[in-house]
């Protein structure tokens, strides 16, 4: 329905006042909406549910009608149906709507609904086989495996179905499922082999092969899901899951055919394409193979198979030494979220994202957004409103410095450089391209610096905010970092002095500069400077301990910055200690 309280995005708490000035107003089919909508949040709360209660009254003998299903209809509006239906004794109707509803938002909390009703006498039996069983699929994937309660309660509905449909291939898979969840194994085993025997299909060969390899039988479980595979080729899950079988046995050779024939049925295949990746690296170590992973995993928005894969293989290794770390910055999250589903354009006007901040970020994150534009065709263009503005501010330098890349108007920031001359973003490409390991970076780097001789220090500072675009697998953002990083290297390994250098001298105006993604580049390449050249110690340690108060608020480069301090290998274990419980906590927030 259409509600002038939408373009508002009220909280549940807000939602279920609008219902409540709604119901003095006798406007129930509007008490109804926000109701539905507080209660998506929370299917339990007594007060809201004591509102629906009291809307449900004063509509009377037919209730069913504040709530039509007729015109433009909300998800909440849908489900105060069928919480209605089922109030009116009419359960399987009730079901049909509720399984509608959890199928469409499945992040409400409408699916706690489901269980109870169809724990009640007769429910389960009489309700439409096919809604029940994907209200209680829902339940089940939300359900950890500690809350043995509620999987003996969904077992128990199971149960009751299995003896109405016992041919039923969903609900002998479900069933079996839920006997494995709760560590019934022989049972589950039983159930599934007399299935396949009954039911041979895809569903149930899967379902045997499950049983067999929580038992710890490969052997039975690879020949179950390559009758799978002879039921249905086309299921590209039942390749995962032997790939994911064979990784676990360690038989990495098969695990790398298995993902392989599934990446040649489903190209597209994130999962595929990191497994593969990390065998390849774990059999080769080839660093390659490592930013494959990486890549892949740097595209995934929020917690993922992709990023604990990624995680577990780089945990031994030193972030900006070993491999380059993800991006964490909010804004970026954002991008990634929205590359996967970007808005459709109306009318010839590009869509506008508002994207909210409690803190400035780095300029650098409203960089990426444009080159992702420009470089990918991303249709949106991205509007930051800043809550607010740290103390210190930091729009300016931390002390005042004859080079910086960006201006800013309010909290827009503006490139304050000119693009480089050509020849130097295609080198910087060429370096920024290569395997990331900071040794090899940092030879590759002199190389590249000797090559950019004619040019002046600043020209290839510039290209940290005007890169050229992307080459190989990497992100926006993560090219961006590389060529900002690629860059500061150049400049560091064009000379070998420090007191009297131009290196000195931008490296430090970069790392004092508005904050940005720059400034972290210009420490980790500071942190190798320092162990290379002694006299530049002195400085660089100041220059950390400066910048570590500006920690306070939001930095974007406090990671960056802890990182490269923990590389000084005379830290004594005092200093160690605090810097590294730092380090784990933002890792340990980012999420893998």
């Amino acid at each position: 329905m259409d509600c002038t309280h939408a373009s508002l995005r009220p909280t549940p708490e807000q939602d279920a006042s609008f219902a409540a000035e709604a119901l003095f107003a006798r406007e129930l089919p509007h008490a109804a909406y926000h109701v539905g909508c507080a209660l998506s949040s929370d299917v339990t709360r007594p007060e809201w549910l004591e509102l629906l209660r009291r809307i449900k009254q004063d509509a009377g003998p037919d209730p069913l009608r504040i709530v039509p299903l007729q015109g433009r209809v909300s998800f909440a509006t849908v489900a105060v149906r069928a919480w209605m239906l089922h109030e009116e004794g009419q359960p399987a109707q009730a079901i049909e709507l509720l399984s509608q509803v959890v199928h469409a938002k499945r992040d409400t909390d409408f699916v706690r609904w489901g269980l109870p009703w169809l724990e009640a006498q007769g429910v389960a039996e009489q309700a439409p086989i096919e809604p029940t069983l994907s209200l209680l699929s829902v339940t089940l994937a939300r359900t950890g495996p500690s809350d043995q309660t509620v999987l003996t309660r969904v077992l128990s509905v199971m149960e009751r179905l299995s003896t109405r449909h016992p041919t039923h291939a969903g609900v002998v898979w479900l069933h079996g499922t839920l006997l494995h969840r709760v560590g019934r194994l022989d049972e589950a085993l039983a159930l599934a082999t007399k299935a396949h025997a009954t039911i041979p299909n895809w569903l149930t060969a899967v379902l045997l092969a499950t049983v067999h390899r929580a038992r710890g039988d490969v052997t039975n479980a690879l020949a179950a899901y390559q009758t799978a595979l002879r039921h249905d080729a086309t299921q590209n899950a039942t390749r995962l899951d032997i790939a994911d079988m064979m990784r676990e046995q360690e038989r990495l050779d098969e695990a790398l055919n298995w993902y392989q024939s599934a990446l040649g049925h489903e190209p597209g295949s994130t999962w595929a394409q990191a497994a593969v990746a990390s065998i390849q690296f774990l059999q080769s170590g080839g660093r390659d193979a490592l930013e494959r992973l990486l890549s892949v995993s740097d595209t995934m928005p929020g917690p993922s198979r992709e990023g604990q894969l990624a995680a577990s293989v780089t945990r031994e290794m030193v972030p900006w030494v070993d491999y380059l770390p993800q991006r964490i910055d909010a804004g970026i999250h954002a991008l990634r979220q929205m590359s996967l589903q970007p808005p459709a354009a109306t009318g010839n006007s590009p869509p506008k994202v508002k994207l909210t901040t409690q803190w400035l970020e780095a300029p650098s994150v409203q960089l990426a957004w444009e080159l992702h534009r420009e470089w990918r065709g991303f249709p949106c263009i991205v509007d930051v409103v800043v809550q607010q503005v740290q103390r210190p501010d930091p729009r300016q330098p931390v002390e005042p410095v004859d080079f910086t890349l960006w201006s800013y108007t309010d909290t827009r920031p503006t490139r304050a450089v000119p693009p480089p001359p050509e020849e130097v973003v295609t080198a910087l490409a060429e370096l920024a391209s290569v395997p990331f390991r900071l040794e090899d970076w940092w030879r590759e780097a002199a190389q590249t610096s000797r090559a950019l001789s004619t040019h002046a220090p600043e020209e290839i500072a510039r290209a940290m905010v005007h890169p050229p675009p992307p080459r190989g697998p990497h992100s926006t953002w993560a090219w961006l970092q590389r060529i900002q990083l690629a860059a500061a290297f150049v400049i560091a390994t064009r000379e070998e002095g420090w007191l009297d250098s131009r290196r000195r001298t931008l490296l430090l105006a970069l790392a004092k500069g508005p904050m940005d993604w720059a400034v972290e580049a210009a420490l980790v390449t500071l942190a190798h400077v320092a162990r290379t050249t002694p006299e530049a110690r002195a400085e660089v340690r100041a220059l950390y301990q400066s910048l570590d108060q500006h920690t306070q608020d939001y930095a974007s480069y406090e990671y960056a910055l802890l990182c490269a301090w923990l590389q000084w290998p005379e830290l004594s274990d005092a200093e160690r200690a605090p810097l590294e419980e730092r380090r784990r906590n933002i890792e340990s927030h980012a999420g893998p």
